[in-house]
């Protein structure tokens, strides 16, 4: 059995840069859960750097505030990153199985009844119905 990679070099060095790219909340609006999450970070960053900007005149919640905000914001780059990676790898997959992509051939019938083989590209609507009803045909006379 053969290990395969997951993550490449190439996949992974695209995912961590648009995992930063995606914090754009015009990005973050399609996805709501996460764009709330934004929202929380945003907010509980504002309270760590201005503490009494909510009412709070102790303020003794400075760090409990900053770490609450790197949690939020680490959640935020991870979700981004796991999509960015997923994309990052359908591409992959898409563009293997246009390299491995092969020729589809199909038998023509000709006007003399002998079967020509052709490339699947080369066929044109009415010749792929006449096959159709040739192998109908042949397929109900046996």
């Amino acid at each position: 059995m053969s290990k395969k990679k997951i993550i490449n070099r190439g996949i992974l060095k695209d995912a961590i840069k648009s995992s930063f790219i995606k914090l754009n909340p015009k990005y973050m609006m399609k996805n709501p859960v996460m764009f709330v999450v934004e929202i929380g970070f945003v907010i509980t960053l504002i309270l760590t750097i201005f503490p009494a900007m909510f009412g709070d005149v102790g303020g003794n919640t400075r760090g409990y505030d900053g770490i609450v905000s790197f949690i939020l914001l680490i959640t935020v780059l991870f979700a981004n990153f796991a999509e960015a990676v997923a994309e990052g790898r359908g591409k992959a997959q898409a563009e293997s199985l246009k390299k491995s992509r092969t020729d589809t051939v199909a038998k023509l019938l000709d006007s003399k009844g002998n079967f020509k083989i052709i490339s699947a590209a080369e066929l044109k609507k009415e010749i792929w119905f006449l096959l159709r009803l040739v192998t109908l045909y042949l397929t109900m006379a046996k």
